[in-house]
């Protein structure tokens, strides 16, 4: 019994070890497609089970690594039009349908990319991750809302108080509540 209990504590930080490199390999792929403005979205699973929408894609279960998520999403690559979804920071699927949004607010100029972002959000809790083919810029969706003009400081801090609990905790003491606006821009760091 005190073996198990042992167990678990290393299981936290060995989480907690996984999710900071996953964070770092996810915010470099992401300012490597953002430089290039190749169009990107990357679903992070939470509490939410997106089992369902994980079979309309392609099973992959890879190590989240910079380079694999480039090559997913390269221009003609076979799976670069959908999503690829993240499990237990893992890349469990590629290729995968998102629900669209159907919020008649969303800005007009908003493209499926963005509109797939947003929809898994409003039935989940999971965390999106967009590059605009157009203009590079990247995103994140969460909640429903959709917030924009991150650089690499900014995404590896959000990420990271989105993902970690000691850095939402301390980002929470400091943060002035979240406005409930389908679209923010955030500052670049």
């Amino acid at each position: 019994p005190l073996k198990s209990l042992r167990n678990i504590g290393e299981a936290k930080t060995g989480n907690i070890t996984q999710t900071k490199q996953a964070i770092s390999e996810i915010t470099q792929a992401v300012c490597d497609m953002s430089l290039d403005k190749t169009g990107a979205l990357i679903v992070i699973e939470r509490g939410t089970k997106l089992g369902d929408i994980m079979k309309t894609g392609n099973f992959v279960n890879a190590n989240v690594e910079s380079f694999l998520i480039r090559n997913i999403f390269f221009n003609k690559a076979p799976l670069h039009d959908g999503a690829v979804i993240l499990k237990d920071f893992r890349i469990y699927s590629a290729g995968c349908f998102l629900p669209l949004s159907l919020n008649e607010s969303i800005d007009e100029n908003m493209g499926t990319r963005h509109r797939a972002g947003l929809g898994i959000t409003e039935i989940s809790d999971a965390i999106v991750i967009i590059v605009s083919e157009e203009t590079g810029k990247i995103s994140i969706a969460r909640d429903g809302v959709l917030k924009q003009n991150y650089s690499y400081k900014s995404l590896q801090k959000e990420l990271a108080s989105l993902l970690l609990p000691n850095e939402s905790a301390k980002n929470s003491k400091s943060n002035k509540p979240a406005k409930k606006n389908k679209k923010e821009e955030t500052p670049n760091e």
